[in-house]
């Protein structure tokens, strides 16, 4: 995954839960898995059955490496294949030798598999546990009974996956609208913190520029409140027209908005925003209003927080307004001092 899907990662994510409370579970997965399945796994060894013993305990130290790697380095050791491979592999195995007294174990790793695993991983998976545990099993059953249990195991895994499916599609939904403007589709204020933070550390050499639409409360007071609304829908909607995927908007409140850009300097910044604002003003508008924007540019510099780097684009912007309107400011003054460094209210 490159630097620019890790910035929105987060948001496509296939996971069912967030990254603590995957944790969590990830943590309580390994624990029962270590009462039952090292038991199990030396109790084969002692009665003959070395190889089902040993891929059993094989299992059991790849998943402890990986939940290890998960919660403490926040990077799979070397990802769930083998864990995922050495316990199908066991359950077939367990099941080939014991017969049915080992067919019940396949319900709760069924469900297991599809909770914690990305959808077309634990389809593969569970369609495999069917066809091999299925196969395993009936050397050691009438053909009827193995079908109910084909047949209960494809319901369990059918019903499973589509719980999961319902349950990933309305988080989805939900995170969508609890990081996103419901107007405008930007990104809101809430959100601002933690991506300032992502790209600062992951692109040193970014810039934000502080955007305000010029003289809007006179677009308001002349053509209502209804034209204003439309007014801030369509420029945003020229925004993201014209800036790259990998930039990042957000609305922090009435017309003002925010721009980040992920790898580009301040004068490369200033010439796109140069560009958008071109582009805006160009855009017909409601009633034939006139609409232009001002902006203010500031790269990140090394060690500052990000209410200072969002402040002296709040200052730079100001000089765009002292200077007339529809300009785009650099940020060319000293550090804010203490007495300026008052955070901006939508990063508290």
């Amino acid at each position: 995954m490159d630097k620019n899907h890790k910035l929105q990662a987060d948001h496509h994510t296939d996971a069912i839960l967030d990254i603590r409370r995957q944790k969590q579970v990830l943590k309580f997965v390994a624990a029962t898995t270590l009462i039952f399945f090292v038991p199990i796994g030396i109790n084969n060894i002692l009665i003959g059955e070395i190889m089902l013993g040993a891929i059993l305990l094989s299992f059991e130290i790849t998943l402890l490496l990986e939940v290890t790697a998960i919660v403490y380095k926040r990077k799979g050791f070397f990802g769930h294949t083998l864990p995922l491979i050495l316990l199908i592999t066991s359950i077939i195995m367990a099941i080939h030798i014991f017969g049915t007294l080992a067919t019940y174990w396949v319900f709760p790793i069924i469900i297991s598999v599809v909770f914690l695993l990305p959808s077309k991983i634990a389809l593969s998976a569970n369609i495999t546990l069917l066809i091999g545990c299925t196969i395993a099993a009936f050397p050691h059953q009438h053909l009827a009974t193995t079908s109910r249990y084909a047949f209960s195991l494809l319901a369990t895994a059918v019903i499973a996956h589509v719980i999961v499916q319902a349950i990933k599609r309305l988080q989805k939904e939900l995170r969508y609208l609890s990081e996103r403007d419901s107007m405008t589709g930007a990104l809101n204020r809430h959100e601002l913190q933690t991506h300032l933070e992502n790209v600062s550390n992951l692109y040193p050499t970014s810039a934000v520029a502080l955007i305000d639409i010029d003289n809007f409360k006179n677009v308001n007071d002349q053509y209502g409140h209804d034209v204003g609304d439309k007014v801030i829908k369509q420029v945003v909607g020229v925004i993201y027209r014209h800036m790259e995927e990998s930039d990042l908007l957000f609305r922090l409140g009435g017309d003002e908005f925010l721009l980040i850009f992920p790898q580009k300097d301040q004068f490369s910044t200033k010439k796109a925003m140069i560009y958008i604002s071109q582009h805006v003003k160009q855009t017909q508008y409601p009633e034939g209003a006139l609409v232009t924007i001002s902006s203010g540019v500031a790269q990140f510099l090394a060690s500052e927080n990000m209410e200072n780097w969002v402040k002296r684009a709040d200052i730079a912007l100001y000089q765009s307004k002292h200077n007339g309107r529809d300009k785009v400011s650099l940020f060319s003054g000293p550090t804010p001092s203490d007495k300026q460094k008052e955070t901006p209210s939508y990063l508290r």
